[in-house]
């Protein structure tokens, strides 16, 4: 029995390594590539290390446009429409789980609707609507559209209705108000699934190329998406450029898991409770 087991480890961690090689072997080639000089990056077979490490891509970045306020620009919108969905979502979503008030069920079903709707209906009457506000080319005209969303108020609404309301009576019978019940009481509890929705949220915001791209056009106010497409149209094809800003597109994301790595693999935390 214990020589099965541990051929049954043997094999388990042989597996796991193999794959964990085979997922990991693109994601280190993307970021050594953008360390190697031009020639390199075209030899056969392909090597992972650099023979000579340079930082000349990087430099380039820099140069060519400003792919470092591009990257400012992508990390304060997402961090931004991020928090902004999920301080207005749960508020909603308090109000259509807690209160009764005429066209609940229609409003909330309105928010739901909203999510089966493909992007490419509302690209072009969002884009008329902000044009029509002088708002074409601002970064409010950029953020406006997207400040809440129906995914962030179901998600929030689903969770509320298994969020147990006798937490939130002691502070309603002392004659606290629904507000102060969700402030002192849910969101504290609910602080881990509020991390998860919040990591959700900005990871689809900072990949968002689509809308930024049609809404602004000066180089300054550009997100990192939209740049590393500039900077393949401005210069011939170059590896090692575009993976050095691949790269930085991949990282905050990369560190986002990682801070709030606690929250995304702990169920007890994105429960709010212990059942």
């Amino acid at each position: 029995m214990r020589r099965r087991e541990a051929l049954y480890q043997v094999l388990l961690v042989s597996f796991l390594g193999g794959l964990s090689v085979f997922v990991l072997y693109p994601f280190l080639w993307m970021v050594f590539s953008g360390f190697k000089p031009p020639a390199e990056a075209y030899t056969w077979p392909p090597k992972l290390l650099p023979g000579r490490w340079t930082l000349e891509h990087y430099q380039a970045l820099w140069e060519a446009l400003p792919v470092g306020r591009a990257l400012w620009n992508s990390l304060w919108t997402s961090a931004f429409l991020a928090t902004s969905n999920l301080v207005l979502a749960s508020l909603a979503a308090y109000a259509f789980t807690r209160l009764r008030f005429l066209g609940r069920e229609t409003l909330f079903g309105l928010h739901v609707l909203s999510m089966l709707l493909p992007w490419q209906i509302t690209l072009i009457p969002t884009f008329l609507l902000v044009r029509s506000l002088g708002l074409v080319d601002t970064f409010l005209g950029l953020l406006l559209p997207s400040l809440t969303s129906g995914y962030a108020v179901y998600v929030l609404g689903q969770y509320l209705k298994s969020f147990p309301k006798s937490l939130e009576e002691s502070v309603l019978v002392d004659g606290g108000t629904p507000l102060t019940a969700l402030l002192r009481v849910v969101l504290p509890l609910a602080r881990g699934a509020l991390a998860v929705l919040w990591v959700l949220l900005f990871l689809g915001y900072w990949q968002s190329f689509i809308w930024p791209s049609v809404v602004l056009s000066s180089p300054e106010k550009m997100v990192l998406p939209v740049a590393l497409l500039a900077i393949q149209n401005y210069h011939a094809v170059n590896i090692p450029l575009l993976m050095a800003g691949t790269t930085l597109m991949a990282l905050p994301p990369v560190l986002v898991y990682l801070l709030f790595q606690r929250a995304l693999q702990n169920p007890e935390l994105f429960s709010g409770f212990k059942g």
